[in-house]
C-alpha cells in the first residue's frame, strides 16, 4: 500500500464529515475556557457513532434474529414501503426500499402468493406507492418482467395490490388489517418483508393488529467481512448506520410506552 494512498485515505476520513466535526470539537475543547467537557463529549460521541465497530454493535441485535426465515403456509406477502426519490430519472424507490420490493416480489412469485404493498410516505404528492408502481413499469420495460396488478387483494395467486394511505409503520399494520378483514380473514398469516433493522418493531405492530407474522427480512446493514484498521476511523456510512439503529431503538421504546411491545 503506497504512502500516497494512505495519506489520501487519511485526508478523506479526517477532513470530510464527520471527521472534520470531531477535529473541531477537539480544538474547541483545547482552547475553550468554558464548556470543555461538553466539547469533549461531542467529539467522543461523534467518533463513537461514526465508528464501524459501534455502528455494527448497535445494529446487530436488531438484525441478527432475521438472517433466515421459515417457509410456512401463509395468505400473502406484505411489503413495507421505505422511501421514494421524487424526480429521479430512473429507479425512483430509495435504496433499501428497492431491496424490499424486489425481495418481496421474488418471495411472492416463487410461492404463488399475492403481494400487499403498503405505504404512501409523508406529505409528498409523489408517494412511495407511486415510486413502486413506476419501478414495476421499469421492470416491464427494460427486463420484460410483467408484474400483474390487482384492484383488490386477490388471494391464492401472484398479483400486487397497493395500499397507498399509510404514512408510518403503525398505519401500515392498521390499513393492512382492514384490507384482509374485507376478505373475511380475521387473523391473517403473512410473510412480512422489510429492512432487517426495521423488522423487530414491524413484527410487534403487525402482531398487535392480529397478524400471524413470518418475518422475511432484507436490506441487511451488518456485514460479516473482517474489520480492518480503517474501520477505526470515522465515516459517514457508519454514522448513518448508527443513526438508523438509534432511530429504531427509540421507535421500540415508543411501543413500550404505548403498551404495544
Amino acid at each position: 500500500m503506497s504512502t500516497f494512498y494512505i495519506a489520501s485515505k487519511l485526508f478523506t476520513y479526517l477532513v470530510l464529515p464527520p471527521g472534520i466535526f470531531i477535529i473541531l470539537f477537539l480544538f474547541a475543547a483545547i482552547y475553550a475556557k468554558k464548556f470543555r467537557f461538553i466539547f469533549l463529549l461531542g467529539a467522543f460521541s461523534f467518533y463513537a457513532l461514526s465508528n464501524s465497530y459501534v455502528a455494527n454493535w448497535l445494529l446487530k441485535p436488531l438484525e441478527a434474529p432475521y438472517k433466515t426465515y421459515q417457509s410456512k403456509d401463509v395468505d400473502a406477502v406484505v411489503i413495507l414501503s421505505g422511501g421514494s426519490i421524487e424526480g429521479s430519472p430512473n429507479i425512483p424507490i430509495a435504496n433499501g426500499a428497492y431491496k424490499r420490493a424486489i425481495w418481496g416480489l421474488m418471495l411472492a412469485n416463487s410461492n404463488n402468493l399475492p403481494v400487499l404493498f403498503s405505504g404512501a410516505g409523508y406529505g409528498s404528492k409523489y408517494s412511495e406507492a407511486d415510486a413502486f408502481l413506476d419501478a414495476l413499469n421499469e421492470l416491464k420495460k427494460y427486463l420484460h418482467v410483467a408484474i400483474p396488478l390487482a384492484y383488490e387483494l386477490e388471494l391464492n395467486d401472484f398479483s400486487v395490490f397497493i395500499e397507498n394511505k399509510s404514512v408510518d409503520t403503525y398505519e401500515n399494520a392498521k390499513f393492512s388489517k382492514e384490507i384482509f378483514a374485507k376478505h373475511g380473514i380475521t387473523k391473517p398469516k403473512i410473510y412480512l418483508v422489510t429492512s432487517a433493522f426495521h423488522m423487530k418493531r414491524s413484527v410487534k405492530l403487525y402482531e398487535h393488529f392480529g397478524f400471524e407474522v413470518v418475518p422475511s427480512a432484507t436490506d441487511f446493514k451488518v456485514s460479516t467481512k473482517e474489520h480492518t484498521n480503517w474501520d477505526y476511523l470515522p465515516s459517514i456510512g457508519a454514522l448513518n448506520k448508527s443513526y438508523t439503529a438509534l432511530h429504531e431503538y427509540f421507535g421500540i421504546l415508543s411501543l413500550y410506552l404505548k403498551g404495544i411491545y
